[in-house]
C-alpha cells in the first residue's frame, strides 16, 4: 500500500514539473559597455539586410529603410517592446489554463481496539473540477485575442521606432542643408560689412550704413550658431533612434531619394487614407482585440449562473477491505449569485467597445488635421520655392550685371543675400512640410513617402524579431 502511494505521489510531482531558467544577473557595466561598442557594420545587422532583401554593404547609402531596419535591430526601447508583448502573451497563456486536480489522501490508523491485522484505513481521491458549460471555449478566446492584442501592440512599437528614425534622419539630412544656407547667408552680410567698411574710408559712405551691416552680419552669425546646435542634435537624435553611439554615425553616408520630391497632397486621396485609418491601423487592432477578450470574458461570465462542481472520483483502503468512492463538491449561492459578475462583465465589454468607438473617432479626426496641415504646409513650401529660385535668378542676374559694369558691388551683394536667405526661408519651409507628411502618415500608419521595399509593420515585427537574438533562459514545461 505505501509503495502504490509513494508511486502516485512521485507521478503527480513529475508531471507538474518545469525547467527553470538559471539564474542572470543583469551588471549595468557590462551591458553600458556593450551598448557604447555598438557599431553599424554588425554582422547580425548585414545578415538582418539580407533577410530583407537591402544592400549589406556598410558604405551603402543608409536610406530610409536601411535605417529603419537598423533602428529596429538596434533600438532598446523596441527590444522592451518585444519582452512586453512576450510578457503578454505568455500571462494570457497563464491565466486560460485550467485549474489543476487536487489530491486528497486521507490515512487512519486505529491504535486501539479491534485493531485485527489491517489497522490502516487509506483513502486517495482526485478532486476534479469541472467547467461551466463554455467556459473552455472563452478561455481559448481570450488567450487567442490577447495574444493578438500584444503582438499589434509591439507591431505599433515596430511603426513608432520607424517614425522616430525617418524623423531623425530627415531632420538631420534637412539640418545639414540649413548650416550650408545659413553659411551663405553670413558670408553674404559679411562681405557687406567688408563692403561698408571700405565705402566708409573712402568716404562714400556713413557710419549708420556700417552699424546697420554689421548688426545684419551679427544675426547672420547667431542664425549661423543655432542652426550648427541644431546639426549637432539631429545627429545626436539619429543615433539615439537607431541605438547606437553618435561616434557609429561617422563617415556614413546618409540618403533619401527624392527629399525635395514629396507627393503633392491631391496624389493622397481622402478616403482610401480614411479607410486605412479607420480599419488598419495597429492600435485600433489591439483595441478591438480586446473587446473580443470582454465579449468571451461575458460568455465566462454566463456560465456562472449553474452551480460550480467538482467531483472527486477515488480509493478507500479500510482495514484490508478495498472499496471506490465518488465525491461530488457543489457551490451553493447561498451569499450571492452570479449577476454581479455578469453585470460587470457586461459593463467592461461596452468600455471596450465604447473605447474603439472613441479612438476610431480621434483617428479620423487626426486624419482630418494632419491632411489639411500638409495640404497648407506644401503649398507654403512651394510658394516660397518659387519665391526663392526667382531670388536666385534676380541674383545670377545682378552679378552679370555687376560684371558689365551696370551696378555696383553692393547691388549684387544685396541681390545675393537676399537669394540666401529665401532658399533658407524655403528650406524651412520644406522641412514643415515633411513634418506634416510624417504626422499624416502616422494618422495612417503606412508608409506614403519615400516608398517603402520593407514588409508592413506586422510582418516586419516578425522577421526583426528572428534577426535580433532572442534572451536566452526561457521556461518549457516538460
Amino acid at each position: 500500500m505505501k509503495s502504490s502511494v509513494l508511486s502516485v505521489a512521485l507521478a503527480v510531482v513529475l508531471a507538474g514539473c518545469a525547467s527553470v531558467p538559471p539564474p542572470r544577473p543583469l551588471d549595468a557595466r557590462a551591458s553600458a559597455q556593450a551598448l557604447s561598442a555598438r557599431r553599424l557594420d554588425d554582422p547580425g545587422l548585414a545578415a538582418a539586410f539580407g533577410r530583407l532583401g537591402l544592400a549589406t554593404d556598410p558604405a551603402a547609402p543608409w536610406t530610409p529603410d536601411r535605417v529603419t531596419v537598423a533602428a529596429l535591430y538596434f533600438n532598446p526601447q523596441l527590444a522592451q517592446a518585444r519582452a512586453t508583448a512576450a510578457h503578454a502573451a505568455a500571462a494570457a497563456t497563464l491565466a486560460a489554463q485550467r485549474t489543476n486536480p487536487t489530491l486528497q489522501l486521507s490515512p487512519e490508523k486505529v491504535f486501539s481496539g479491534g485493531l485485527g491485522r489491517a489497522p490502516w484505513t487509506v483513502g486517495l481521491a482526485l478532486l476534479v473540477p469541472l467547467l461551466h458549460p463554455g467556459e473552455a471555449a472563452a478561455r481559448r478566446e481570450m488567450r487567442q485575442a490577447e495574444t493578438l492584442a500584444a503582438q499589434d501592440q509591439y507591431a505599433e512599437a515596430v511603426w513608432q521606432t520607424r517614425s522616430h528614425a525617418l524623423a531623425a534622419l530627415r531632420g538631420l539630412l534637412l539640418a545639414r542643408r540649413s548650416v550650408r544656407l545659413a553659411q551663405a547667408v553670413a558670408r553674404a552680410e559679411r562681405d557687406f560689412v567688408a563692403v561698408a567698411q571700405q565705402r566708409l574710408r573712402l568716404g562714400e559712405g556713413d557710419r549708420g550704413q556700417l552699424l546697420a551691416a554689421e548688426l545684419a552680419a551679427a544675426r547672420a552669425e547667431s542664425t549661423l550658431a543655432t542652426r550648427q546646435a541644431d546639426r549637432v542634435a539631429a545627429r545626436q537624435a539619429l543615433a539615439a533612434a537607431i541605438g547606437v553611439p553618435a561616434a557609429a554615425l561617422a563617415g556614413i553616408a546618409l540618403g533619401w531619394p527624392g527629399l525635395d520630391a514629396p507627393p503633392a497632397p491631391a496624389a493622397l486621396p481622402p478616403a482610401a487614407l480614411a479607410d486605412d485609418a479607420a480599419w488598419n491601423r495597429l492600435d485600433l487592432r489591439a483595441l478591438l482585440q480586446r473587446y473580443r477578450v470582454a465579449e468571451a470574458g461575458l460568455r465566462e461570465a454566463a456560465g456562472t449562473r449553474y452551480p460550480a462542481l467538482a467531483v472527486a472520483p477515488g480509493t478507500i483502503y479500510d482495514r484490508g477491505a478495498h472499496k471506490w468512492s465518488l465525491g461530488i463538491d457543489a457551490q451553493l449561492p447561498l451569499f450571492h449569485g452570479a449577476g454581479a459578475r455578469i453585470r460587470a462583465a457586461a459593463t467592461a465589454r461596452d468600455e471596450a467597445a465604447a473605447a474603439v468607438l472613441a479612438r476610431q473617432s480621434q483617428i479620423l479626426h487626426q486624419l482630418d488635421g494632419a491632411r489639411a496641415e500638409y495640404a497648407q504646409r506644401y503649398a507654403a513650401w512651394r510658394q516660397l520655392a518659387v519665391a526663392a529660385q526667382a531670388a536666385r535668378q534676380r541674383a545670377a542676374q545682378a552679378e552679370a550685371q555687376r560684371a558689365a559694369g551696370r551696378i555696383d558691388r553692393p547691388g549684387a551683394l544685396a541681390a545675393r543675400a537676399a537669394a540666401d536667405q529665401a532658399a533658407l526661408a524655403a528650406a524651412d519651409a520644406e522641412g514643415a512640410a515633411l513634418a506634416s507628411l510624417a504626422q499624416l502618415e502616422d494618422a495612417v500608419q503606412r508608409p506614403l513617402w519615400p516608398a517603402s521595399h520593407l514588409p508592413d509593420a506586422a510582418a516586419l515585427a516578425t522577421s526583426i524579431t528572428t534577426a535580433v537574438p532572442a534572451p536566452t533562459g526561457e521556461v518549457h514545461d516538460r
